[in-house]
């Protein structure tokens, strides 16, 4: 029997966790009658083919009172079953309008590396007391969030991203326009992120300096926004890597860039379960990453996804590289940063390791795939109705 499933979110950006709740929304709707609720759909570029209903309310807060008192409305007359939430701000809203429905909020993030803002805190205590089930994109998570927020393990489960493999598959097949094949090189360099401190792209610029030496055209193509624009266009000037290193802004198929690509590298300080990564195996792309707080780790290692390395590691699906948590802003290139220069050299001049990690990706996306992602929240559902 079909039950009612809403989804609740705040601003339908062009993000990771909007990309997922879009992704899970498409999927749900195979199975159940499924909502989305939102407080602007905003720039959102994917295909969303559920029902969506915006409450813009949520975006003043002296209005906030009024879109509880709407979604609880809405709750009520699509007889909502379950109600699945996203982010802090909005897991506390589907608890205040709680009606017959259970509640499921979804931690995104590495809560205690990302250190929220004191108020934020509380809201995600008080969620975590009166919700019925917490889901955590990742096991690192959800170890943070037994240790840190001492969550109840009873109710607190690990159901990890998906990407849409179908769609990827649709998108690396779009070719190249006339003016993009200037980005093109036989050493090509992904790396996909807001445009944010933690996301660490100054450091991945840092190192190109060290990698254009010995691969003059080596190319890192930067796809993402964010407010430090201005400060990773400086960087790109100060050490002459105007015709390697390109901020590429927002594309909504960047995909199509990918199977030009050697390797994805990712830099951030933390992430919840980051999808860009899971995104490149899918494209069966060589992957380098921080082993940082959150899902990263994980993904490249499943044997110790906790193990925060000090070197270069080779693991399983991947090679990971010492955090740069803490050393953002230096003006000069660090032990690190030469670090992943060295990582990401070992890709394009080794071809049978590289063939290597291709390979690894092709097996380790079968882990992540769609059918066995969306079992587990169909059990879940399943479990408490």
């Amino acid at each position: 029997m079909k039950k009612n499933i809403m989804l609740l979110i705040g601003n339908l950006n062009n993000g990771g966790a909007e990309r997922s709740i879009i992704n899970l929304a498409n999927e749900l709707m195979k199975y159940h009658n499924v909502i989305l609720v939102c407080a602007d759909k905003c720039s959102f570029d994917y295909d969303c083919n559920v029902k969506t209903i915006e409450i813009l309310e949520f975006n003043s807060k002296h209005k906030r009172l009024k879109a509880i008192k709407k979604l609880k409305k809405i709750k009520k007359e699509n007889n909502i079953d379950v109600t699945i939430s996203y982010t802090t701000l909005y897991n506390y809203y589907n608890i205040l309008s709680k009606c017959k429905d259970k509640v499921f909020i979804s931690v995104r993030n590495h809560l205690s590396a990302k250190k929220e803002k004191f108020i934020l805190y509380i809201y995600h205590k008080i969620s975590l007391l009166f919700c019925d089930k917490v889901i955590c994109c990742s096991k690192s998570v959800y170890d943070d969030q037994i240790k840190k927020y001492h969550s109840k393990k009873k109710k607190t489960v690990v159901i990890e991203n998906f990407c849409d493999d179908a769609l990827i598959n649709k998108c690396i097949k779009e070719k190249i326009e006339e003016n993009e094949k200037k980005y093109i090189s036989n050493n090509m360099i992904i790396d996909m992120a807001r445009l944010v401190e933690h996301k660490g792209h100054e450091h991945i610029i840092k190192s190109m300096s060290i990698v254009v030496k010995e691969k003059s055209d080596a190319k890192l193509l930067i796809f993402g926004r964010g407010n430090q624009k201005d400060y990773l266009n400086d960087l790109i000037d100060k050490y002459n890597l105007k015709n390697n290193v390109f901020l590429m802004s927002y594309y909504k198929n960047p995909f199509k860039f990918f199977k030009y690509a050697k390797c994805m590298v990712l830099a951030s300080d933390y992430e919840g379960f980051p999808n860009v990564l899971i995104e490149a195996i899918n494209c069966d792309l060589p992957i380098i990453s921080t082993s940082s707080y959150g899902g990263s780790i994980e993904i490249i290692d499943d044997e110790n996804i906790n193990t925060f390395v000090d070197d270069i590691e080779e693991k399983k699906y991947g090679i990971l590289v010492p955090s740069f948590i803490n050393e953002h802003n230096k003006d000069y290139i660090t032990l690190k940063e030469q670090l992943l220069a060295k990582a990401i050299l070992m890709i394009l001049n080794d071809n049978n390791k590289r063939n290597y990690y291709i390979k690894q990706s092709s097996i380790r996306k079968k882990d992540y795939s769609k059918n066995v992602i969306i079992k587990k929240w169909l059990n879940l559902i399943n479990e408490v109705i």
